[in-house]
């Protein structure tokens, strides 16, 4: 028997394998979900929450932007100055960005192959594999590409070895997450809380279009056509679909 080729009980135990790996990489979403809009739903819902309680030290009340005294007031300054970088840093790039990506995909490629597995069409070969690209090892890739798993590898990819282009956009949707927490806070006066949701909004649009214009800097548009591909690129696509052809050929018969 070929080594590319599952035994029985392999093929018997992958689905619940499979389901499994979904499962965990699924929790770990769920975690990264919660740490970006996770908290400013429960914000929302809650809506008694105010930035007072956030930032006690200043004491805001309904005199906002009255501080407790001077000192206060300019260490709190200081604070920001340091604090709304950092946040918009961490938040944007890693928690909205590279963590999501580096975990749904998983979830997502792993929940194909457990459905893959119960099909007999798929009973005479291996569902993933494992590459070493730049030094990371990239597990769950498919051995079997359609255009969904193309896509989820995409994503996939900006998890695994993210792209420094891809920072910018995400470092306006972090400074948006952090805008947001104010647009939320009670405590702040209306007009201030409807300028920064504009600026919020600007900001997550703008992410938006940037981000965009990465992605298909790394990845090219979607839907490219074999004469928009480069020699290497097409020889790859040529060998691919010759593969999948081979495949279909021998589970035909």
């Amino acid at each position: 028997m070929s080594d590319d080729v599952p035994g029985p009980v392999a093929l018997a135990l992958r689905p619940f394998g499979y389901l499994l790996v979904a499962g965990v990489w699924a929790a770990i979403g769920c975690v990264v979900l919660a740490l970006g809009p996770g908290l400013l739903v429960v914000v929302a819902l809650a809506g008694t929450t105010g930035l007072g309680e956030v930032i006690p030290a200043l004491e805001i009340g309904q005199t906002f932007p009255a501080p407790a005294n001077p000192a206060e007031w300019i260490g709190f300054g200081a604070a920001l100055v340091l604090l709304v970088p950092l946040l918009t840093l961490v938040w944007g790039p890693v928690v909205l960005w590279v963590l999501p990506c580096a975990s749904w995909p998983l979830a997502a490629l792993s929940l194909m192959y457990a459905g893959r597995a119960l099909r007999p069409g798929y009973a005479r070969e291996r569902l993933s594999r494992t590459t070493n690209e730049g030094g990371v090892a990239m597990s769950l890739q498919p051995v079997r590409a359609t255009r969904t798993t193309a896509l989820l590898m995409r994503f996939y990819a900006c998890g695994w070895r993210p792209d420094g282009a891809m920072v910018s956009p995400m470092l306006l949707a972090g400074l948006a997450w952090v805008l947001a927490w104010v647009v939320l806070a009670q405590d702040v006066p209306a007009g201030v809380r409807a300028a920064l949701a504009v600026v919020a909004g600007a900001c997550v649009a703008a992410s938006v279009v940037l981000g965009r214009r990465a992605w298909v800097r790394r990845f090219g548009p979607t839907g490219t056509t074999m004469s928009e591909l480069t020699p290497s690129q097409r020889r790859r696509r040529l060998r691919e679909l010759r593969r999948r052809r081979d495949r279909r050929r021998t589970d035909e018969t």
